[in-house]
């Protein structure tokens, strides 16, 4: 009896040692990633093999981005803001109405330009075969379904379905909004 007492708790002991070294082998990566410097990028790291070089580089393109990002940003809160401004003082669709939706699909349309932009110069710092799947990727997840990185009425970056017409449809978004 004593002997099978002593074999299940060296087993126990033996599957849960096993199963420490497997979970922190498995999350090494993500556990270094966020002790990174720059968390929100070390997935570029990893996925494009990126040198500590060409890291750098892009990490300085993504901060000279960021800037440009948030100023768009704010502009297409202020447009937005007048939209629906627009809408709700105007019963029936008229020029005050139509100017506010051209300045809002304008500065949408500026903002996606801008992220598709970056993207390129981003993919210039990586290998070529790298560079193009990080463009194949970008555009399908983020470009192409619509969803822009994009700051909300209460300053906080969230994304954004910018395909839907309507600009009240962002406030039922997934984002909470």
């Amino acid at each position: 009896m004593n002997r099978a007492v002593a074999i299940v708790l060296l087993s126990l002991a033996l599957f849960t040692c096993l199963y420490v070294c497997i979970f922190r082998w498995v999350t090494d990566d993500a556990a270094s990633a966020m002790k990174a410097e720059h968390p929100e990028l070390e997935w570029l790291r990893y996925e494009y093999n990126l040198s500590d070089e060409q890291f750098s580089e892009i990490f300085a393109k993504h901060k000279a981005h960021d800037i440009i990002c948030r100023e768009l940003c704010q502009e297409l809160v202020t447009v937005q803001n007048a939209l629906d401004e627009a809408i709700t003082e105007n019963p029936e669709v008229n020029s005050a109405v139509s100017e506010a939706i051209s300045s809002w699909i304008s500065q949408r349309e500026r903002c996606r330009e801008a992220t598709i932009l970056h993207m390129y110069e981003v993919s210039r710092v990586m290998s070529e075969e790298d560079g193009a799947r990080y463009r194949k990727r970008i555009f399908d997840h983020l470009i192409a379904p619509g969803r822009m990185p994009h700051i909300s009425k209460n300053g906080e970056f969230h994304e954004e379905l910018i395909e839907h017409a309507a600009p009240h449809s962002i406030e039922s978004s997934p984002s909470g909004e």
